[in-house]
Parts: C-alpha cells; structure tokens; sequence
C-alpha cells in the first residue's frame, strides 16, 4: 500500500480583498485540499470570490484581535498541515515542487517560509523575513497576540525549539506598500490595537515594540523611541526572533530624530549581541557618516560588501544594505573626500547591482562630467543603461534634463517614440526639451500633442502658454490663458509650478534666456492674475 497522501488546508482572515485575493488564491491552486476563509466584515466583493474558488466561508466580526479571528479558521481546518496566507501574499511559483515535497516528507511540527517584502516601490529592493506558514494540524496549535499574532509560541510550548526548521519557499508580500496601507488605514488600526494590547499587558517588552513599531510607520519618531526604550528595559529573552527588529527599529527612530551618539551607543550593544546582522553594521556606518566620521563610514560600509546579507532564518534583513545601498553610500562617502574615481566606481556598481534603482544615475552624471566632457559622460551612461526599451531611452533623457543637457535629451525621446509613438510622456519631456532650448515651435509641436488625460496636463498647459507667449502667438496666448482660468485644476497646477519655479522667470536659471527673453512683463502679470484666483 502508498503512503497515505496529506492533506493541507489553507486558512486565511480576509476583509475587503476583491482587489488581492484572486492573485493570492491563484498561486496555491492544485497544492491545497480546502481553503477556509474567516471574513470580518467585507462589503466589497471579497465573499463572493472566495466562494468562487472554492472556499468554505465563515463570518465572525472583527473584535480588534487578530488572533481570535485566526484561530476560527484553525477550528474549522480539517487538513493534516494548516498554511497561512494574506489575501495581500502570494506563493512563489518557483517554489510549488519544494512546498509539495515538503508536505509529504516534512517531519518537522512546523516550517518557516521567507517572505519578502515588497515595500520599496521606488528602488525595487525587499525585506525578507522568516515566518511560521505551515504547521502540523494540531487542536493545541493556536494564535496569541492581539497584534503581529504568533503560532511559534503554541508549538514550541507544546514541543521543542528543534521541531520549526526553515525552508528556502518564499512568499511575496504586498500589503505595506504606501497606496495599500493608505488606503487601507492599516497603521491607524494597528495602533489602536497595539495600545490596547501594552494597556493590557504592562511590562511585556514584545507589545511595547509592536507600538514603537506602529508609532515608527507613521514617522512619530519620539513617541516610537519612548516605547522601544521600554521594551528594552523589560527584554530578557535576547533569543527571541523580534529582538534583532527591536535594535535595528530603536535605532531608525533616533536617527530620523539625528540623536546620532545614543544610536551609535545602542547599535554597540546590537551588534554584540548579532555580530552577523549586516543591516545594523550598515546602519552604524550611516551615523558615522552623518556624524563626519567618513573614513570610518567606508570602513563599514565595506564591511556590508564583505559580509552579504544578514542570515535570512534569523533576521527580517533589507537585501539592498548589503549590496547596493552600501555600494551607494560608499559612493557618497568617497564623494564627501574628493575621491572621484572611486566615488564613480561604486555609484555604478550601486546601478548595476539594481537596475530598477536610477537614483545612483542622476549622483553619477555630474561625477562623469567632473572627470571628463559631457559627450563622453553622456557615453558612459548609456553603456551603463544599454538603452532597448522604451523605459530605457525614457531614463536616459530624463537623467540628461535633469542636468540641462536637452538636445541629447531629445535624442533619445525620439528613439523611444520609434517604439511607442503614441506614448504621452515622450511628448511632455520632449516639449520641456524644446522650450528650454528655445525652440518654441517644437515646443508648441510636441505639448499640442497632449491629451486632458495626461497626468501633468496642467502644467503642459502653462509651458505650452511659454511657447506661445515666446514665439508671438498672442492671441493664442491669450485664449489659452482664458481657458486655464476656468479650469480649477490647471489653476492649481500653474499655483504649484508657480510656487515652485516662478522667482526662475526673473534671474538667470530654467526658463530665462538672457538673450531672449520667454516671457515680458505684461505676460508675468496676467499669470499673476490668473494665479491670485487659484
């Protein structure tokens, strides 16, 4: 006779998810045996594709505790191994073999998945952390904690520390993104709850962190400092797996206060106690490079190279502090002592490490520029960019308008309208790149070409005025401002260009030309005028 085939249950809270669950649902489909899903008052369609898929769907309503809501949908598993998901996670397709493998040969209690941690939307880089996602079906198995619920407790209580064992399976994570956690207002309700939870348990260290923690995610960097220092005070398991977190969080809420010294002091005492926690050597280097101490900055950073990341089984770590952010802040640092060579070797190394990263790109072009001509910059940015896509050529002109260079900027707009000739953000940046040049007729070409569902339509229509007002139009000038002062939006759009760039239009900068002047006087007053209605 086979082996008796296990079964697992996927059990998940969800609240309003339409928009996640499908994605999350879709990537363990065929590698579970049922899906229970608690709901806690969704009003959107979240119920219905639950259903959809299959679900068994229980309602219980929300009570401000995570763990009560987690632990219905642990009674009603009828799996031999219980995995857990948010609506907002999905399972690493890579990683289906290794999850279905594990099932049938595990012999752990339970096993820790990396999660990664998609919220840096800007720099493409991830926090990994480990978690306890799959577990052995057992009635004395259940959740505690109110906020940042915990299943490792209950099982260790109940066995040893030996039976969790970490996997290589990864689960990305997409709920801490800024738009979902704005829209979601998931700071506001954590906070609620970790409040509730230090009044409830006075003295515990682990809840006064789940605050500091909360308080730290909506930049009230004392109050975060305040509960962090308790749970410091109270700690007295160091083995616990939030405590490295404790350090590393303490000390990002005293440098957003620039309290560099008592940082530095606190990461001493971190670093001792987890010598292989890169992510707390890279921060230690960023307070000696505040602090001045650049020398001793590079020393470390170098350290992060030579390091790598911090072991993923013992620590949340952020991948890119030792790669390239070390790389990047290695290239300021060498910056702040003149050293030009090497300050452009590692802002390169910080692009290649991660192309989605073009921050080192715009620090790296005036460098290129400093040791050799603009032509020959230009040239070494585009071996680095080895621009083929649209997004590629598109990286390029805005990183040669940034430093004025706008003929070779229009260069590469135009390879990148070859490839999509209707793209609106070719025709935006090319205009920018004509009025600044002083060819309005090109300006008024390209900016004509936009339409009213352009994101910066507003302010195209105050550069397309420039060029109008530039090359003579008057009349056209004209009606074009008198359509602008009926429009609330494009009033707010000239308001904020206005604050931002307006003292430009008299001195030497931006859009003033000495030899030919953009715009006269009488112009700048009807602008005025239509700006005091905004």
């Amino acid at each position: 006779m086979g082996t008796k085939k296990a079964k697992v249950s996927l059990c998940m809270i969800v609240k309003d998810e339409e928009q996640h669950l499908p994605a999350c649902l879709e990537s363990v489909q065929s590698l579970v045996d049922e899906i229970i899903i608690v709901d806690t008052g969704s009003t959107d369609r979240t119920v219905a594709i639950a259903k959809k898929y299959g679900a068994k769907v229980f309602h219980k309503p929300w009570e401000d505790d995570f763990s009560k809501a987690r632990n219905v949908s642990l009674k009603k598993a009828t799996g031999d191994w219980i995995l857990q998901l948010d609506a907002d996670e999905r399972l690493e397709q890579e990683d289906r073999r290794k999850f279905q493998a594990l099932i049938q040969s595990g012999t752990a209690e339970g096993y820790l998945f990396q999660i990664l941690n998609h919220n840096f939307e800007f720099t493409g880089d991830v926090c990994v952390f480990p978690s306890v996602r799959l577990w052995r079906n057992r009635p004395e198995y259940r959740f505690v904690g109110a906020l940042h619920e915990q299943i490792t407790l209950s099982i260790i209580k109940r066995s040893t520390t030996d039976s969790l064992l970490m996997t290589p399976i990864r689960i990305h994570h997409y709920g801490y993104s800024a738009a979902v956690m704005q829209k979601k207002r998931k700071v506001e309700r954590n906070i609620k709850i970790a409040e509730a939870e230090v009044k409830k348990h006075p003295g515990h260290p682990f809840h006064y962190y789940n605050l500091g923690t909360e308080y730290l995610n909506v930049k009230r960097y004392l109050e975060a400092s305040q509960q962090f220092q308790l749970a410091r005070k109270h700690l007295q398991d160091f083995q616990e797996i939030w405590v490295a977190s404790l350090f590393k969080n303490y000390t990002s809420a005293l440098l957003a206060m620039r309290n560099f010294p008592e940082a530095i002091h606190l990461l001493d005492e971190g670093i001792q106690l987890f010598p292989d926690f890169t992510d707390l050597i890279y921060l230690k280097a960023v307070c000696l490079f505040e602090l001045g101490e650049y020398s001793q900055a590079i020393e470390m950073f170098h350290q992060c190279l030579a390091m790598g990341s911090s072991p993923i089984h013992k620590y949340p770590t952020n991948k890119a502090l030792s790669n390239e952010k070390a790389h990047y802040a290695l290239a300021l640092s060498y910056r702040k002592l003149n050293q030009v060579d090497k300050a452009v070797h590692h802002f390169q190394q910080a692009y290649v490490c991660n192309r989605k990263w073009t921050e080192p790109l715009y620090q790296l072009f005036p460098l290129l520029c400093k040791k050799s001509s603009v032509e020959k910059a230009t040239a070494k940015l585009h071996e680095l960019v080895q621009p083929a896509r649209t997004v590629d050529y598109m990286l390029m002109a805005q990183l040669l308008i940034t430093w004025y260079q706008f003929t070779a900027a229009k260069h590469y707009l135009l390879e990148a309208e070859r490839i999509e000739p209707a793209n609106q953000q070719i025709f935006y940046l090319a205009g920018i790149c004509a009025l600044r040049e002083g060819n309005y007729a090109q300006g008024i070409y390209w900016l004509e070409r936009l339409n009213k569902t352009f994101p910066n339509y507003g302010v195209s229509r105050l550069f397309l005025y420039y060029c109008y007002a530039a090359s003579g139009q008057q009349e056209a000038a004209l009606h074009l401002m008198s359509s602008i002062g009926n429009n609330e939006s494009l009033l707010r759009a000239l308001a904020k260009v206005y604050l931002e760039e307006a003292a430009l239009l008299l001195q030497e900068g931006l859009f003033y030309h000495p030899d030919s002047s953009i715009i006269n006087k009488e112009q700048i007053h009807q602008i005025l005028e239509v700006m005091s209605l905004a």
